[in-house]
């Protein structure tokens, strides 16, 4: 399988050396997959928190974190590994047509994002609050009580949440013991 994957996704010269494409390339493979992947697991998240059986028995697994923390980003169910991350993986990877080096800078991006994501730090100058409105603030939200059916997007972009009206709105509150907290926007 690894072999087929390789000769799906990459060219060699005439002495079997592997050719990358040039980087402008690799940054479009790297959006690509990007899309791809936040479309995945957009749909597979929430029909996990949809399906009631799905959510009772394997979602919920991730969902007992309450109080985020960057490592609890990677505990939830095998099955649900395997579901989101895996097969959302593969199906990135093979749509956007990354080589494997392109796929190891592709996939290490997407896990620091992931724990960053679940770290409940609003760091300043964190480069990952900068550029992507999903971001921690975005899914502390959804691991709270009210927040548990919006905000499925992850782990790059919101755009999902806002087409279909899973968006859920927040701010950022000042803390008396210092720091800052993610809250809903009341309407």
């Amino acid at each position: 399988m690894p072999v087929l994957l390789l000769q799906l996704t990459s060219s060699a010269d005439e002495s079997g050396t592997t050719i990358q494409p040039s980087i402008p390339i690799q940054i479009v493979q790297i959006i690509i997959g990007m899309i791809v992947m936040d479309t995945w697991q957009y749909f597979a998240h929430r029909y996990m928190h949809q399906n009631k059986f799905l959510y009772r028995h394997i979602h919920s697994q991730h969902h007992r974190l309450v109080v985020t923390y960057a490592i609890g980003a990677l505990y939830n169910h095998p099955l649900e590994g395997l579901l989101l991350d895996t097969v959302g993986g593969a199906i990135a990877f093979l749509v956007s047509g990354m080589t494997a080096r392109t796929s190891v800078i592709f996939f290490c991006f997407a896990v620091v994002k992931t724990v960053d994501d679940h770290c409940g730090l609003w760091l300043p100058g964190n480069i990952f609050h900068i550029f992507f409105q999903n971001n921690t603030a975005y899914h502390d939200i959804h691991h709270q009580l009210p927040g548990t059916k919006y905000n499925y997007s992850q782990p790059f972009f919101s755009i999902w949440d806002k087409l279909l009206g899973t968006y859920m709105p927040y701010t950022l509150v000042n803390r008396p013991e210092g720091g800052l907290e993610a809250r809903l926007v009341k309407d």
